[in-house]
Order: C-alpha cells, then structure tokens, then sequence
C-alpha cells in the first residue's frame, strides 16, 4: 500500500497529466513486462504515445533509481521523475558566471550533469521551492511540464522512438496475438509470447507497433486506471 507522501504526489502528477495530455488513459502500476519486476508508478497512454512516471516521495530513496528508468525508457517514449525536494541538491554548472544562483538537481548522478538523460526525460520537483531554479534537461522546459518538442512531434513520431520490442513485452500473449492478427501475421494457439514479438518486430514499423501497444493498454482492464478506451481486442 502506498504512504499518504506518495499518493499526495500522484494525484498532482495525475491532474498534471490530464492537463498537458488530454484524451491520454492514466494507468497505475504499469508493469514493465520482461524487465524483472519494475511497474511503472503512473503511466500516460495516448494513441500512439507512453509517458512513463517514477514518483519518489519523502520516503523513497533513489538506490533503484538508475536501474527503473533504463527500464521505463526501454518502452516508453519519454520519462519523468516527480520527486520530492528532499532528494533535490544545489548545483552549479562550471560555466555560470558568478553572480548566477545555485540550481537545484536530482540528486543522483545521471541528472547532476549532461548525460544521457537530456535526450530522455524530466524531473518535476514536488512541491517546487519558490524561488529554486530547479535544473531541467532542457533549458527552456519549466518544472512540470513535457518540453515543447515531445508536445510538437508527439503525433507525427518525431519524438524519441524507444525499443520495438521492449513495447512489445508490456502486451499479454493474447494481445499480441490479436495485434499480429490485425497485421495480417500468422500465428496459432501454439505460437509463444516471445515468436510472437519477434514476428511483429521484423514485419511491422516502429508508429504500427507504437499505435498497436497503445490500442492494446487503452482498452485492457487494470486494478487502478481510467475507464478503458475503445476495443482492445
């Protein structure tokens, strides 16, 4: 069961996303199929689009941290840390002039600096210091929000295309079956899980898998998420 800091943080990152990505299902504890046990704490699924949140209260550490988001940006097309302030410290680019003031960064390696993430994902501090000038992967995003290409390129698939397959394994057998069928890719009752992805890896495009695995978590059931959209089978 999830504590009182972390459900606080949720719901604002829920109100969040259906501001910025109306007509996207919300699901939580999206399981990330394939990829050992990680859940994806809150997950935006548009039509062709996954927006994956990790959410870190008060409570949490970040030990885990680097492994989940190799994971979530594994199927996801972008990922987000919503984080309390806590696990936030100051920082200073090496470049600043001095009468810049301190940022504030995530205080784990991978966002401290310019790595990798930059091309990945955000981190919304929760809640946002008044006057912080909290360090994003891109100088022009503000604290909760999507940067202005992902919101741009979202339906004409410029964004950043994570991995066929790894999309792929979020789906149940059944469903990649269904999907196959719609693709006109032979299989039977026979035909595993893992033949299954593997012929729709090498016959479909990256937007027919994006849109495949969409349709798919828009209509399944789950525990906790919207009411599903549209047919899924």
């Amino acid at each position: 069961m999830s504590s009182s800091d972390e459900r606080e943080i949720r719901e604002a990152v829920v109100t969040r996303l259906r501001a910025i990505m109306p007509g996207a299902r919300i699901v939580h504890e999206l399981n990330v199929a394939g990829q050992g046990s990680n859940r994806i704490d809150v997950a935006a699924v548009g039509e062709r689009v996954i927006v994956a949140v990790e959410i870190k209260s008060e409570k949490d550490t970040l030990t885990r941290l680097s492994h989940q988001l190799e994971a979530f940006g594994a199927c996801a097309h972008h990922v987000i840390v919503a984080a309390h302030i806590k696990h936030f410290k100051a920082y200073r680019d090496r470049n600043w002039r001095a009468d810049v003031p301190d940022g504030y960064a995530l205080d784990h390696e991978p966002f401290a600096g310019r790595g990798w993430w930059n091309h990945l994902g955000a981190v919304w501090p929760y809640p946002a210091a008044e006057g912080h000038q909290f360090i994003s992967h891109d100088a022009r995003s503000v604290p909760w929000n999507l940067p202005d290409r992902f919101i741009a390129w979202a339906d004409i698939g410029g964004i950043r295309q994570p991995r066929a397959a790894a999309m792929l394994d979020m789906l149940w057998r059944d469903e990649l079956a269904a999907e196959a069928g719609r693709h006109g890719i032979g299989s039977t009752s026979r035909t595993t899980h893992p033949q299954l992805v593997s012929s729709m890896v090498w016959a479909m495009t990256g937007r027919e898998i994006a849109t495949a695995v969409c349709r798919q978590l828009r209509g399944r059931r789950f525990a906790e998420a919207d009411h599903p959209i549209g047919e899924a089978a």
